[in-house]
């Protein structure tokens, strides 16, 4: 509920560097928002200031909470996310606004961004990710059986229930209305990453069911179109990659749409 102010572009302090929407406008009507606004409809003016808020220290140590700058456990060749040292924007508070919009020197993998998704609907615990659930001999029987280890803690059950809600919004009201699903409560978060000399890359990172009653979350997904696949410099991760989550996500609960 805490408001922020709502510029049509962030002013970056010590630069004459500035931090937009993806639009060119400003984050919603009026002179004030709140975080759900900013966040249901993906804005970066709010995230870039909120970032130089909350400080290097905090948002370094929250996205290595996540996984950011180490190897995630998994049976393949598997690169770490980056995010710089905190001591790296000690005199650099632009770099900060930057790195807290995902921009800069920031780098993830999807395996990285679906893991973050899947925390949110775990609340708040990171599994080791594993390719084999069971391994049989000749004779069908099961010879071993992967069982279920917690990573890291990301989050607390509470922040990651408000996260839950907030995504669940982007998928109702926000950028990731086409990743909707007719009955089911999925949840997601947009992204789109600008790269040099090239179209941006589109993101959509989500799961579903959003917990409810007996439904828990069965999928976390993470969906990237290098480049902007065919959209090119026109894509947004809610024009291009949210589609693609929508049919994982229909094909997975067996609710793909019919032609015609």
């Amino acid at each position: 509920g805490t408001p922020f102010p709502n510029p049509v572009e962030l002013e970056l302090p010590g630069s004459t560097a500035t931090i937009s929407n993806f639009n060119g406008q400003a984050c919603g009507p009026g002179a004030e928002v709140p975080l759900s606004t900013a966040f249901i409809n993906s804005c970066n003016t709010i995230f870039g200031m909120l970032g130089m808020e909350v400080g290097a220290e905090q948002l370094v140590a929250t996205a290595e909470s996540y996984g950011f700058n180490s190897q995630p456990p998994i049976e393949l060749p598997a690169t770490a996310s980056f995010i710089p040292p905190a001591s790296s924007f000690e005199f650099d508070e632009p770099g900060l606004a930057q790195s807290a919009i995902g921009q800069r020197d920031v780098r993830a993998t999807p395996l990285q961004m679906a893991l973050a998704a899947a925390a949110v609907a775990n609340n708040g615990e990171i599994m080791v990710p594993y390719l084999i659930d069971e391994v049989f001999n000749a004779e069908g029987v099961v010879e071993e059986s992967a069982e279920p280890v917690v990573w890291l803690r990301a989050t607390t059950p509470s922040a990651a229930g408000a996260l839950a809600d907030l995504m669940e919004g982007v998928v109702t009201s926000g950028t990731g209305r086409r990743a909707s699903v007719p009955g089911i409560r999925d949840a997601g978060k947009t992204g789109t990453a600008e790269v040099p000399d090239a179209p941006p890359h589109a993101w959509f990172i989500g799961f579903g069911p959003v917990a409810a009653g007996p439904d828990d979350p069965e999928i976390a997904l993470a969906v990237v179109v290098e480049s902007g696949g065919d959209a090119g410099e026109a894509a947004t991760g809610g024009t291009v990659a949210a589609p693609i989550a929508q049919t994982v996500f229909e094909k997975f609960f067996g609710l793909e749409q019919e032609d015609g």
